[in-house]
Formats: C-alpha cells, sequence, structure tokens
C-alpha cells in the first residue's frame, strides 16, 4: 500500500466522520474562523483541506505512480473538489435556508419553560420546530412567575418568543 493510498483511505474516513457529524450534530466542523473574505475562509479550512487531499490522493491512486504530471493533475483534481464541493455546500445550504424563512414566525405554539428568572422577566422554552426540540428566549412584560416544566403557548420568531396562553 502506498502512501497515496493510506492518504486517501484517512481522508475518506475523515469526511465520512465529518459527514456524520454535521448530519446528526449540526455543524460539526473543525474550522477556525477567519475572517479574510468571502470565499477564503470556507475555502482555507479543515473541509477545505480534506476535499483537496481526498481528490489529489484520488488521482493519484488512479494514475497508480507519482510522476510530475500525475502530481499536477493532483493538485488540479484536489482543487476541483474544492471548489465543486465549496459551491454544492453552499446550494444545499441555501436551501435550507430557503425552507426555513416559510417557519421562521411562531403562532399560537405549545411550549415549555425551561428556565424562568422572576427579576429579569426574562427565560427559556422548549419548542418542537422542525421535528426538533429548540430553546428560545422568552420574555413577558408583566409580573408573572413561571415554573420549570409549565406548559405555556407563545408567538412570536425564532430568537424571542412572547406568552399568549397558560395551559394547565
Amino acid at each position: 500500500m502506498t502512501w497515496y493510498e493510506i492518504v486517501l483511505i484517512v481522508s475518506g474516513i475523515l469526511f465520512i466522520i465529518n459527514a456524520i457529524g454535521s448530519l446528526f450534530f449540526g455543524n460539526f466542523d473543525i474550522d477556525s474562523d477567519m475572517d479574510s473574505g468571502f470565499l477564503w475562509g470556507d475555502i482555507l479550512s479543515f473541509k477545505g483541506l480534506l476535499h483537496f487531499t481526498i481528490g489529489f490522493s484520488l488521482e493519484l491512486t488512479l494514475m497508480h505512480e507519482v510522476t510530475f504530471f500525475s502530481t499536477t493533475m493532483g493538485v488540479f483534481v484536489g482543487i476541483i473538489f474544492v471548489v465543486v464541493l465549496y459551491f454544492l455546500y453552499k446550494w444545499v445550504y441555501d436551501k435550507l435556508q430557503q425552507n426555513m424563512k416559510y417557519t421562521h414566525e411562531i403562532k399560537e405554539m405549545e411550549a415549555e419553560v425551561y428556565f424562568w428568572d422572576d427579576k429579569r422577566k426574562v427565560g427559556e422554552v422548549f419548542v418542537t420546530l422542525e421535528g426538533r426540540p429548540v430553546t428560545i428566549t422568552l420574555e413577558c412584560p408583566e409580573e408573572i412567575h413561571f415554573e420549570k416544566g409549565q406548559k405555556i403557548k407563545v408567538s412570536g420568531t425564532r430568537q424571542l418568543v412572547y406568552p399568549i396562553d397558560f395551559i394547565i
């Protein structure tokens, strides 16, 4: 087994772990936040490096040798992998964001109080959005005391909700 086949296997395994982590745990990337522009922060990341190594080592594996031509082609294919997969991720992310815009407003949804601070009149509630529990900030302008686990009806947005009714 050659070094580029080992690199292909390791980068493929890391890619699968990253994909599974992103699927089940949200943004599971091991990226650093780079404020170096629109495209460079996403391309020069762990995910971008992973895509490059997959493309580069795959090309060397398919050519069965390391020559100047195969290395040049490997670099070219690695760069193509990075760019194509970046735009594919961006397209999927935009589609998901587009679907989430329709459920941005929350109208009369049942929620469970998770935390409440009487002094600041602020807390958090659990609601179910898109089939999964999410915590959202709860504000109440009135002097009302909420207990943890209390069921209430709320209305608002994904960032902030207000109580509209109490469920006993």
